[in-house]
């Protein structure tokens, strides 16, 4: 009984860790997004990929996807997702790989407590995205869809901008730059 327990405890240190490092990521994109200056390397011919002339990627992150059919929502999918400043590109555990382009989303809904991105396309078949990563492809959604100004005052970010020990994906710890 004591093993389960320590193994419960360490679990939840490791998720809170997680969590703490996605934050900051977010927070770290979205400061790269408004000084114009996106950090990250990436070489697409070892990931096997092929990107559009002139794309950007912002990172690489682990996320949860379903979409909608018919008015239920389908069962999840694990994909590993490049965050760019064109899309998303989602390779599924599968090897499939599928594009959800900025440019088409009509609708986005946000909302960081709960890790859970939605873009609706307008064809009834919203996609969302969940997981603790899920704030650096809401941080490119905004900047994409707003413009990079929006990473100030857009809404749905506010809890980027926290730095208080409460903020959620801290783990309590306190930043020292706020967006």
């Amino acid at each position: 009984m004591r093993k389960k327990w320590k193994a419960g405890v360490l679990m939840e240190q490791q998720l809170a860790l997680e969590r703490t490092d996605a934050y900051h990521d977010a927070r770290a994109l979205a400061i790269e997004l408004a000084r114009g200056e996106p950090a990250t390397r990436f070489d697409p011919m070892a990931a096997g990929v092929v990107l559009q002339s002139g794309e950007i990627v912002y990172r690489q992150v682990p996320l949860w996807i379903r979409a909608q059919q018919s008015g239920c929502w389908a069962e999840a999918s694990y994909a590993d997702v490049l965050v760019t400043d064109m899309r998303l590109f989602c390779r599924f555990a599968n090897g499939s790989l599928s594009s959800l382009w900025w440019s088409g989303v009509i609708g986005l809904h946000i909302d960081l407590a709960t890790e859970h991105v939605v873009l609706d396309y307008g064809d009834g078949q919203p996609v969302s995205l969940t997981g603790r990563w899920v704030g650096s492809a809401a941080v490119a959604g905004v900047a994409a869809i707003y413009g990079a100004h929006a990473l100030v005052d857009h809404p749905a970010l506010t809890l980027l901008r926290r730095t208080d020990p409460g903020a959620v994906g801290t783990g309590g710890c306190r930043s020292q730059s706020p967006v």
